[in-house]
């Protein structure tokens, strides 16, 4: 509830001084209340939305807190892997003058990080970019659910596929394709740089 409040007439106190005392509410107009829910809606759906996200994909940046033991591999190595995976694996293409480290957790899920050359692998820093695969069905169309409204940036790719980026998490990227059961993130801790990478169709299969 909002109030006016009647300054203090000349010679009562300090200049301008406000008297709480003689506060009178002022009720808020049926617009007024209209656009205070409309305020509501767009917070719950934001969070709803971002909460999803984090339920679904986990966050890149946290992934070494779980999983298997990182490992630097070599490109064909990655290669190999990805060949005989039961599932794509999705990276940045390739880099000069970085190093891959592949992650795969109990779970499926695989993570490709782009580390500086002489990183070790497991380095606890979240400030590299980093792709991840997640299995699961249903990936598009629960994708597709979460992809409209203010709280995100949606973008259809030329392949067909799905990019939805949370406005609330502007370090990530979330893929998804039609009849795939598998989703991707591309995480960036440059605010904006993950969603150029998959616009741009830089985020591809491994091999």
């Amino acid at each position: 509830m909002s109030y006016v409040w009647k300054e203090q007439p000349p010679g009562s106190g300090k200049p301008g001084a406000m008297n709480a005392a003689r506060a009178q509410p002022i009720h808020p107009s049926r617009e007024e209340w209209l656009q205070l829910a409309a305020v509501a809606v767009a917070a719950l759906v934001a969070a709803l939305v971002v909460g999803w996200f984090l339920l679904h994909a986990g966050g890149a940046s946290n992934h070494l807190r779980a999983g298997n033991t990182p490992t630097l591999v070599t490109k064909a190595q990655l290669t190999e892997f990805a060949r005989s995976s039961d599932q794509p694996v999705y990276w940045a293409g390739p880099r000069a003058d970085w190093a891959y480290e592949l992650t795969v957790t109990d779970g499926g899920r695989v993570y490709v990080r782009y580390l500086p050359r002489g990183a070790k692998a497991g380095d606890p820093r979240s400030s590299f970019l980093t792709v991840g695969t997640y299995p699961g069905e249903d990936a598009y169309p629960n994708l597709k659910k979460v992809s409209t409204g203010p709280a995100v940036h949606s973008n259809l790719l030329p392949d067909g596929g799905l990019l939805v980026a949370p406005k609330s998490l502007p370090k990530s990227v979330y893929l998804a394709y039609p009849e795939r059961n598998y989703q991707v993130e591309v995480y960036d801790a440059n605010a904006g740089a993950a969603r150029r990478l998959a616009l741009n169709g830089l985020i591809t299969r491994v091999g």
